[in-house]
């Protein structure tokens, strides 16, 4: 468990970089954007790494036994999850109520699985992507991010529900082989 804890301090650390603007703008500054975003990606891609490493590694302490329902809200919050994170990426209504659609994803992602798993491992790594993206919301939202006032042909949102629906059946029959939990029963 000590490699998860590694990647996951690596991996916000840099995450966290924007709410020090001071810092993050003067390694920009000192670097240049090409060579800051490089080691940005380098250094949260390793921490990524050592997360998954890490995960896999853990042993099986269990804390609390999940019902046997809650993989119902965790497929529902997967299905938000995927909206929210391919709406960030399209035009969509959906950045006309929020400034953050992927923090909301990755929120919807963690919280659905803090609830259906119930070992030490995965409260931990799921608490801690949950309690980013709640930290990251309210702190840029207080540096000024606001949603999008532009509205978007409804089409937009329909493409990013196909696509939710089409790369959520797709994760659940992958889920087996980088997890090794089968969803598909």
């Amino acid at each position: 468990m000590e490699t998860m804890i590694l990647g996951l301090t690596i991996f916000f650390a840099m995450h966290l970089m924007p709410t020090l603007p001071a810092l993050r703008n003067g390694l920009f500054e000192k670097l240049g954007e090409k060579p800051y975003k490089g080691i940005y990606a380098l250094i949260s891609f390793c921490g990524l790494t050592l997360v998954v490493i890490g995960k896999g590694e853990a042993a099986f302490i269990p804390v609390w036994e999940p019902p046997a329902w809650s993989y119902v809200v965790t497929n529902i919050s997967m299905l938000l999850a995927l909206y929210c994170l391919i709406a960030s990426e399209i035009k969509s209504n959906l950045k006309h109520f929020t400034a953050h659609p992927m923090l909301w994803g990755i929120t919807f992602w963690s919280a659905g699985h803090l609830f259906s798993n119930g070992d030490k491992a995965s409260m931990i790594l799921f608490a801690c992507f949950l309690v980013y993206a709640l930290f990251d919301m309210l702190s840029a939202n207080r540096r000024g991010a606001k949603p999008s006032g532009q509205r978007v042909s409804l089409r937009y949102d329909a493409m990013a529900m196909v696509i939710s629906a089409i790369v959520y059946v797709g994760l659940a029959n992958l889920h087996p082989y980088f997890t090794g939990v089968t969803l598909v029963r």
